[in-house]
C-alpha cells in the first residue's frame, strides 16, 4: 500500500473531480492525507447566506470534515492563508508548510494542480507552483520515499465542458483512474457535504466530467497508454523520471 498526500488551496477542491479516485484508492487501503491551503472564506457564495469571510470560513472548515468523515480521509489539514490572496504571500511561507506535511506524511505520490489550474484561479497556479518547487527540493535519495508528482486536470475534448475550465491534451495524460459505482456514489455524498455551495454544484455537476476517469498528468513521466492508478510503476529513487524523461 502507498500513502498519498493531495495539496489543494481550497476546501472544494478535493471533490470537484478526484474525489471518486480517492474513494478508490481508501477503498483499495492506501492512505490518503489532504492539505488545503485556505479556508475559502472568500467565496462569492457567503453573499447568498450573509456570512462575513470569517463566518464562512468556519462554515467551509466543517463541511471539510463532513467530507474528510465520508471519504475516510487519513488526515485532514486546513490551513488559513487568505482565499484569493497567495499570490501576494511571500512563496518561502507555503512552500514551508507543504515541505512540513511531505515530511509528516511521507508520501510516495504527491497530487496538486497543473500549469494551468485547470479553472485558471490564481491560488491554484501558485499551489502547483510551490508544490512543484518543494518536490523537485526534496526528492532524492535522501527522501527516498517521495517518488512521484501528479497534477489533477482535464483531458481535453469532454462534451459539455463549462467553458471557464481548462484541459489537458491527451498525449499529456499519464494516468486516468477508473472507479466502481460505489465510489461514485462516496463522491457525491462527499459533494452533499458542501451544503453552501449546492447552487454551484447542482449547475456544474461536476462529476459527469470525469465519468470516464479522474485523469492526472504526471511530472517527468510519460505513459502512453495512461496507467490505470496512481500507485502504478513508481519511479525508483536512482532513476526518478525513468519514463522517457522530458528536459
Amino acid at each position: 500500500m502507498a500513502t498519498l498526500l493531495y495539496i489543494f488551496p481550497h476546501p472544494d477542491d478535493e471533490s470537484f473531480g478526484p474525489a471518486p479516485a480517492i474513494a478508490r484508492q481508501r477503498r483499495e487501503g492506501h492512505a490518503v492525507h489532504l492539505l488545503t491551503l485556505t479556508r475559502g472564506e472568500a467565496t462569492h457564495q457567503r453573499h447568498r447566506y450573509g456570512y462575513s469571510k470569517p463566518e464562512m470560513g468556519r462554515v467551509r472548515l466543517a463541511e471539510m470534515q463532513c467530507v474528510a468523515q465520508v471519504l475516510g480521509l487519513s488526515s485532514l489539514e486546513v490551513l488559513d492563508f487568505p482565499d484569493g490572496g497567495l499570490a501576494e504571500l511571500d512563496p518561502r511561507h507555503l512552500e514551508a508548510v507543504v515541505q512540513q506535511a511531505i515530511v509528516r506524511h511521507r508520501p510516495e505520490v504527491v497530487v496538486t494542480y497543473p500549469v494551468h489550474g485547470v479553472s485558471g484561479h490564481p491560488d491554484h497556479l501558485v499551489t502547483h507552483a510551490v508544490v512543484k518547487r518543494v518536490f523537485c527540493a526534496m526528492r532524492g535519495p535522501q527522501v527516498p520515499y517521495l517518488r512521484r508528482l501528479a497534477f489533477l486536470t482535464l483531458p481535453e475534448g469532454l462534451p459539455n465542458k463549462p467553458p471557464h475550465l481548462r484541459t489537458s491534451p491527451q498525449t499529456a495524460i499519464d494516468v486516468c483512474v477508473r472507479f466502481s459505482e460505489a465510489d461514485r456514489q462516496r463522491a457525491e455524498a462527499a459533494l452533499a457535504c458542501y451544503q453552501t455551495y449546492q447552487a454551484v454544484i447542482d449547475a456544474q455537476q461536476p462529476l459527469r466530467l470525469v465519468a470516464g476517469g479522474v485523469c492526472f498528468e504526471l511530472f517527468q513521466e510519460r505513459f502512453d497508454p495512461p496507467l490505470e492508478d496512481l500507485t502504478a510503476q513508481l519511479p525508483g529513487i536512482e532513476n526518478p523520471a525513468h519514463n522517457a524523461l522530458i528536459t
